[in-house]
């Protein structure tokens, strides 16, 4: 596994400096850490980490707040508490966290949770793309459809020939076959 850049947010001081210690042992680098959320939040926006280590229980806004924040950011979140109880697995769930690690924290399980928290999200980041990348391809088919019916209607000609007409606009005017569709569709509409 590559080295991660890990905001680390804990309130306990010696917590926080054992958790550094594991990090950094492992390779990984810790680009800013603090005690509360408040700090998260701008440190997040300064920092750009890959992912953040985060308790759920800290002064001012808590963990949880900030971890829908971090999802909002696109930034995986690894959890660190000394609550096991399933409500607070299920509001856990409920903001989008990749990680949950129960104090005390071994350097074993946080390491752990750490690779397989980073893989989730690079697999999630990867699937969101993929299902962008189809939607915009869809629209763009669909464009694509309306404006070659446009062009076969008003010139009366072939499905083939009003498609063939329209890549050849695309490739002269040097643009997207959808590009060129959407200023046809929006001709109509006027």
């Amino acid at each position: 596994m590559k080295p991660l850049s890990i905001l680390l947010v804990e309130d306990e001081v010696l917590i926080r400096a054992d958790m550094r210690e594991m990090l950094e042992k492992a390779g990984h680098i810790v680009c800013a850490e603090c005690g509360n959320g408040e700090q998260a939040v701008r440190l997040v926006k300064e920092n750009v980490p890959d992912l953040v280590i985060m308790d759920i229980m800290m002064p001012g806004i808590s963990g949880l707040e900030v971890a829908q924040c971090m999802y909002s950011l696109n930034i995986p979140v690894v959890m660190v508490t000394a609550h096991s109880q399933p409500q607070m697995l299920q509001r856990a769930e409920s903001v989008h966290v990749y990680g949950y690690v129960v104090k005390p924290v071994s350097e074993k399980n946080l390491i752990a949770a750490v690779q397989i928290a980073y893989a989730r999200w690079k697999d999630m980041y990867s699937t969101h793309q993929e299902l962008d990348k189809t939607k915009e391809n869809l629209r763009n088919q669909k464009l694509i459809s309306q404006a070659r019916s446009i062009i076969q209607d008003r010139l009366g000609i072939s499905a083939g020939e009003a498609h063939k007409r329209l890549l050849q606009e695309s490739m002269q005017r040097q643009t997207t076959p959808a590009q060129i569709a959407q200023r046809i569709i929006e001709k109509i509409k006027k």
